[in-house]
């Protein structure tokens, strides 16, 4: 159901979840960054899975650029990139995807063919991260440099850190609510938040009107 892009996107942002290969160094590394920072920061984004909100990153990846977008108002979840999406109303999960000028969902019964795409976008990903990143500095491992600063992302105030390891250079930022608000390498390889809203749309949650939707079984309704 998902599109060679999903493919793509996820091949090259796998990579960012690896320590010390997640991003390009910031412009204003300011100061060193503690165990305690670093559990904090992770609290803080584990959290976010209560945030309702609307978010779209710009996603480049192999020289090209895509946009993706994450919404979610708890049960209910959204995500979607260039010729598909993962849509949940909180009690069903439907794949769908556009060929040609109509768009097809699959109710979900099985394995989410673009979990793992998903999850890079989820406050997991960077939580993973920084645990790894909090064991490292608890076990004084050598030529580890973690440090922090400051940014902001479409309008929203985020606390950064780069990580610096064997002469490769990562960074994460995450907004003050706790939503992943960038990540990337010095590869060119990156997503970046360009867009916030606290309110999506209730539109988001449900199957695109004049859908055709294959339900468990092989039911069509057209």
């Amino acid at each position: 159901m998902h599109s060679p892009l999903f493919t793509r996107v996820a091949a090259a942002a796998l990579g960012l979840l690896v320590i010390g290969t997640a991003l390009p160094a910031s412009a204003a590394l300011d100061k060193s960054v503690s165990s305690a920072q670093l559990k904090a920061l992770a609290k803080v984004m584990n959290n976010a899975k209560h945030l309702t909100y609307e978010a779209t990153y710009t996603s480049v990846a192999g020289g090209q650029t895509t946009t993706v977008t994450v919404a979610q108002a708890p049960p209910k979840s959204y995500f979607a990139t260039s010729g598909g999406a993962v849509i949940s109303d909180g009690s069903k999960s439907y794949y769908c995807s556009t060929q040609g000028q109509k768009e097809t969902c699959l109710a979900a019964t099985g394995v989410n063919p673009i979990a793992g795409l998903q999850g890079l976008f989820s406050p997991a990903a960077a939580i993973t991260a920084f645990n790894g990143v909090e064991r490292s500095l608890v076990a004084r491992v050598a030529g580890l440099k973690v440090t922090s600063s400051t940014a902001t992302f479409a309008g929203q105030a985020s606390a950064c850190v780069t990580v610096s390891s064997h002469g490769q250079t990562g960074k994460y930022c995450v907004t003050n609510k706790g939503l992943l608000a960038y990540s990337g390498t010095l590869k060119g390889t990156y997503f970046q938040l360009t867009k916030y809203s606290k309110s999506p749309p209730a539109s988001l949650f449900t199957v695109p009107a004049g859908s055709t939707v294959t339900l468990p079984g092989g039911v069509t309704i057209p």
